[in-house]
This record gives C-alpha cells, sequence and structure tokens, in this order.
C-alpha cells in the first residue's frame, strides 16, 4: 500500500534545484565583485608646488619600497643633487630594492643638445651611478626621445605624470603625478618600455 507524501516531503523538482544553484553562482560573483572592488586602492594624486613639497618623492620612496619582484621605469631627466637631496633617496631607493633582490630596469632618455645632433651628456652621472649600484640601466635611441616619466611596481602599481627626478621638479615646480593600482596601465606601459633597445623583457 502506497502512502501520499506529505506536503513538505515532496521531491524537490530538477529545474528549481538548478535555478536554485546558479543563483547561488551568480550573488557568490556579485559579493566577490564587490568585494575586490571596495579593496582597490583608488588613484591618489601626487603634486609638487606651493603647499605639496616632498609630497612626490615620499610617495615613490614608499611605493618602491614596498617593491617585491620587479620595478621597471623610464624617466625623461635625472639630476643628481646630493647625498641628502631628494633625487638621490629616490636613487638609493632604487639601488636598495636591487640590493633585496628586486629586478630594477631604467631606462634614460639619451637625448641631443638643443639645435644639435650632438649627445646630451645630461644622463652619464646618473647612468654610471645606477649601473654601479646593481641597477639594469640603458639608454634610448640617439634619434627618438623617451619624454615619459612612469614607474611601473611589481607589473601592478603605476607612477605616471610630469614629474621628472629633479631636485626643481620635486620641490619648487607645479607638477602632478598619479599613482594608481592598475594591472591593465602596469601592462601598457611595459609594453612600451619593452620598445626601448636592449629592454630586458624578462628582467
Amino acid at each position: 500500500m502506497a502512502y501520499a507524501l506529505q506536503p513538505d516531503m515532496r521531491p524537490v523538482p530538477p529545474w528549481l534545484k538548478r535555478t536554485v544553484a546558479l543563483g547561488a553562482v551568480v550573488i557568490a560573483i556579485l559579493v566577490l565583485g564587490l568585494v575586490n572592488h571596495a579593496r582597490r586602492v583608488p588613484p591618489l594624486l601626487v603634486l609638487s608646488g606651493p603647499h605639496h613639497q616632498m609630497e612626490y618623492p615620499r610617495a615613490v620612496e614608499r611605493l618602491i619600497a614596498s617593491a617585491r619582484r620587479r620595478i621597471w621605469m623610464s624617466m625623461f631627466v635625472v639630476h643628481l643633487d646630493g647625498s641628502d637631496g631628494p633625487v638621490s633617496v629616490l636613487m638609493q631607493s632604487l639601488a636598495d630594492a636591487a640590493g633585496r633582490g628586486v629586478h630594477v630596469q631604467v631606462c634614460l632618455d639619451l637625448g641631443s643638445t638643443f639645435g644639435t645632433h650632438e649627445v646630451d651628456p645630461k644622463h652619464e652621472r646618473p647612468f654610471e651611478w645606477l649601473r654601479t649600484h646593481g641597477v639594469h640601466v640603458l639608454v634610448d635611441e640617439p634619434d627618438r626621445t623617451s619624454h615619459a616619466k612612469v614607474l611601473i611596481i611589481d607589473d601592478a602599481r603605476v607612477v605616471i605624470g610630469s614629474h621628472n627626478w629633479t631636485r626643481d621638479a620635486l620641490t619648487g615646480n607645479r607638477e602632478a603625478s598619479v599613482l594608481m593600482e592598475d594591472a591593465a596601465a602596469a601592462r601598457g606601459l611595459s609594453d612600451l618600455l619593452r620598445t626601448v633597445p636592449g629592454w630586458d623583457a624578462d628582467y
């Protein structure tokens, strides 16, 4: 003799199981997306000039110190400024990163003197300083200007803007750069640096 099932004991239809499972997956994806969005660090505007002295070197020094795997950099102008100047502090932070095993690679603009085709010697000293401190450094082509001022940290964080590494740019000039956590921007800028002759894409 067959007994009638109680209403709360009826088998759940397969379509309802699938619908509930699909709904749970959609909710999980939405929740993870919201969490990841909340965790993303918003872009940080880093300024120089009145009321913003030393903002850029302090922010970039902290960022370089946080690097764990790789630092790629291109800089239009680097002027060494003495042992305690902001440029020297940033240069030392690159050397320190290389010393702890971070792969640091820097492109400097070779340049030419205005109105002539003679090589501008602006980067002879910075080039030699970086090279002797364990940084993989190179200059670009004689017939092309590398005007970018960019750092890429661990393929995820980027600093890009108007700041050259000079005392005036890091202290008195009105300059603006953006520090952001953006893997897509890091990839695009990394692809740009890979076009520099001699750039070690695996470094």
